[in-house]
């Protein structure tokens, strides 16, 4: 392992500062007492022992007896790689366990107060297209003034949406009130018709709506710029309700 990968890890196990530069001291100089530490490191004396209990209890340092004085040495570079071992068995097991419980959180947090995000300016907006890119194998119900989105979304980021969001499996329903389908490329880009309608005639579309899993993202024109994400199941069942309505108009 390199410096920069040992370190790395000592980050990924999340010891502190001190403790990091303690055991890269041990390794680049050798073995040492607290005191000749104390001096490499800056830190004070103090401090060196407390740190020096946290690392041999991870079997990271040993402690040696040198003629009566205790001296502390790095422990061979193979803990540190069981130490990393460990840890990465430690989140594999709650993640499995976290996926098998996700069901039944989801379920007991349907009546949660929604959770609610907004976003400003142009990079602002562009963030809710990219949190829909965290959802694989879904359908996004779209509600979707193309004329005022096209001003809103530059043609080279819509491209990498819709490039993104067919590698994420997502399907698209989209309303529009775009009459000639042969400009409907222009929505986001060709790979978009998967499902499209027009809206029925006069009907209001102040905002562009997208309702996903239990999210439902709304999106201004180009003059104001602005959005926001509502997170809550009975809104986004609400919202797909209308937007049913709608479609079988």
């Amino acid at each position: 392992m390199t410096t920069d990968s040992i370190g790395a890890a000592l980050r990924r196990l999340e010891l502190s500062s001190p403790q990091q530069t303690i055991y890269l001291s041990l390794l680049k100089q050798g073995q040492s007492t607290a005191r000749l530490l104390a001096d490499r490191t800056g830190l004070t004396r103090p401090s060196v022992y407390d740190q020096l209990k946290t690392l041999i209890t991870l079997d990271l340092v040993v402690e040696l007896d040198m003629d009566g004085k205790a001296q502390f040495a790095a422990a061979p570079l193979k803990h540190l790689e069981a130490l990393l071992t460990d840890r990465i068995d430690r989140l594999e097991q709650s993640r499995v366990q976290l996926v098998a419980a996700l069901p039944t959180l989801e379920a007991g947090l349907a009546t949660v107060v929604p959770k609610i995000r907004f976003f400003e300016g142009g990079d602002g907006v562009k963030q809710i297209l990219k949190d829909i890119m965290w959802h694989d194998h879904t359908t996004l119900q779209l509600l979707w003034p193309y004329s005022e989105m096209n001003q809103v979304f530059d043609v080279a980021f819509l491209q990498w949406f819709d490039e993104r969001r067919q590698v994420r499996s997502l399907r698209v329903e989209v309303l529009t009130p775009l009459i000639d389908f042969k400009k409907l490329p222009l929505l986001l880009t060709s790979g978009l018709k998967d499902v499209a309608r027009c809206l029925p005639k006069n009907t209001p579309l102040l905002m562009t709506t997208i309702i996903y899993d239990s999210k439902v993202a709304f999106i201004s024109s180009n003059k104001e710029a602005f959005g926001f994400i509502v997170e809550s199941r009975e809104f986004a069942s609400v919202e797909r309700i209308k937007f049913a309505a709608l479609w079988g108009k």
